[in-house]
């Protein structure tokens, strides 16, 4: 009898597993994708969707026919259980799945505000393809001129602003907020000098050492009790983990995110396999919570599978001790951070849409 292999979340390493799978499908067993969207939304092309630089379809991935590519079987639907002892997953719609082997690939989430008055405009990153629809339906909504605060400065955060002050112009007053004292604070003082820079030529306002500790209407309030006006409020803040996570009873680190070892195996479930922002290696615990670290997960996920299924000794995952960022300033220009390593230039912008779109593509062949 085939066995099954579960694979909940369309992130970026399970999208490199089904295209993995394309080519060499797992012998006797049945793959089902489960995601709560039909498409899977590239990241790292979203503050181009912003800008009007892509089409939001130029981002994404259909998961249907990819998953058919792979000899596999998408559902569309949203985990609400893990049940790692049945070995079941339950979907909010009320249809579950057992499993053999599962594989999670759900994201995170945004830390969530202190508090958040009921009537707050606010939008979440995170889920990104919801994310996007909320922000279009507010930009058509929102009186002119607007006040935008954007709270957290690390790339997504610091990416979004300069796609909304492009995209709005003086139609807008975009603020960023960041507990710490700089923007891009985790990439070194020259990285932040050439954000900085950025955010003067397109009259971004950054104020740093604030901590947002609620958000009503009209209004962000902030630790040292000060409040600034803004009629929208984007919240990019670090992950958090998503609640399924903590309640499926497995290990997890001290933020909630499922705990797994180099092979990206549950530390506590040899039947459970994550990667993606979802999961904590156990011997880099600091590892930021990057796409690129997911996307280079996905061939060790997909062979560590394979392996499991045929009862094979696993592989590692050896993380990058450094690796290439590429931030989109929204103007034609990029920013390039490599280790100590930043500038900015067009070519970086080039080099940033050539990856980016050879990315998206190559899980539309076939």
């Amino acid at each position: 009898m085939a066995r099954s292999v579960l694979l909940v979340g369309g992130g970026h390493a399970h999208v490199r597993v089904l295209s993995l799978l394309a080519d060499a499908p797992f012998d006797d067993a049945d793959v089902v994708l489960v995601n709560a969207e039909p498409v899977s939304t590239y990241s790292g092309m979203v503050p181009g969707v912003v800008t009007g630089q892509y089409r939001p379809a130029q981002a994404q991935i259909e998961l249907a026919p990819l998953a058919a590519r792979a000899a596999s079987r998408f559902v569309c639907g949203r985990a609400r259980a893990i049940h790692a002892r049945a070995r079941r997953v339950e979907l909010e719609d009320g249809r579950s799945f057992d499993y053999d082997l599962l594989s999670l690939d759900v994201g995170s989430r945004p830390r969530h505000p202190g508090a958040l008055d009921s009537d707050a405009r606010l939008i979440r990153v995170k889920p990104i393809a919801r994310a996007l629809g909320e922000l279009e339906h507010a930009l058509a909504s929102l009186s002119e001129p607007c006040r935008i605060a954007v709270v957290g400065a690390g790339a997504g955060g610091v990416e979004l602003a300069l796609a909304l002050a492009a995209r709005l112009g003086t139609k807008a007053e975009v603020s960023v907020f960041d507990g710490a004292s700089r923007p891009l604070a985790e990439r070194g003082r020259r990285a932040s000098r050439l954000v900085l820079e950025a955010f003067g030529e397109h009259d971004v306002r950054f104020y740093g050492e604030r901590r947002a500790v609620r958000v009503k209407r009209g209004l962000v309030v902030f630790d040292d009790g000060r409040e600034l006006p803004a009629e929208l409020v984007v919240w990019v803040t670090g992950a958090a983990a998503p609640a399924l996570l903590a309640e499926s009873g497995l290990p997890g680190d001290e933020r909630g995110f499922l705990l797994v070892d180099d092979s990206l195996r549950s530390v506590g479930d040899p039947h459970v396999f994550a990667a993606g922002d979802c999961a904590t290696l156990r011997s880099h615990p600091a590892l930021p919570k990057a796409g690129v670290h997911a996307v280079r997960e996905g061939p060790v996920l997909a062979e560590n599978l394979r392996r499991s299924l045929g009862g094979e000794p696993l592989v590692d995952y050896r993380p990058q001790a450094r690796f290439l960022s590429l931030l989109n300033t929204g103007d034609g220009c990029a920013i390039l951070v490599y280790g100590p390593i930043a500038l900015r230039s067009r070519w970086a912008w080039r080099l940033k849409d050539a990856i980016d779109r050879r990315f998206v593509d190559g899980f539309r062949r076939g």
